[in-house]
């Protein structure tokens, strides 16, 4: 995605579906399909390819960083298990909403929002250029659980970005690229 930085340590699908039958369970729960649906107004359904499915993302080092990018499928549903509890320790989403382009244009309105442990947010990510503000202290610690959706019709990864990503060979490596 433009050479921006990717510093953290990732667990990525396969590994969760393998070592975590309820995080699987949870993200196909018809209750939680049906409350995105009704929230996007579109036909959400879950993404076939397991990669990029459910992943866990760990910022955990001053600098850790997941660098601007945009996303395979049209929607992230982010779950904070750990966040830093004041904004100025960094790990703040950053977005540009409607923007594909990388590096993000000057020009480009950007929004910045801390998000506490036990917080969520849906975004449309295809369409949302985003990033995580680098950790700027010891001691701190980001980590989420990211649920990828689609819509029927777009089941197709474009990029190879989440294999580098997530692909056993690179998960877990505290700096992916």
């Amino acid at each position: 995605m433009g050479g921006s930085p990717r510093h953290m340590t990732t667990i990525g699908g396969p590994a969760l579906a393998t070592g975590s039958p309820l995080i699987s369970e949870l993200y196909r729960q018809p209750s939680l399909i049906g409350l995105l649906r009704t929230v996007t107004g579109e036909p959400v359904v879950p993404v076939r390819e397991v990669t990029e499915r459910h992943v866990v993302n760990i910022l955990h080092h001053p600098g850790d960083t997941h660098g601007e990018h945009i996303d395979d499928y049209p929607f992230a549903l982010v779950l904070f298990l750990e966040a830093p509890a004041d904004p100025r320790d960094g790990g703040l989403l950053e977005y540009s909403p409607r923007t594909t382009a990388l590096p993000l244009p000057d020009a480009a309105p950007l929004h910045r929002r801390h998000h506490h442990a036990g917080d969520a947010y849906l975004l449309r990510s295809d369409t949302t250029a985003h990033r995580v503000s680098p950790l700027t202290r010891p001691g701190v610690r980001r980590t989420v659980l990211n649920f990828a959706y689609t819509t029927p019709d777009r089941q197709a990864a474009r990029t190879r970005s989440a294999q580098l990503l997530y692909d056993d060979e690179n998960a877990g490596s505290e700096e992916t690229r």
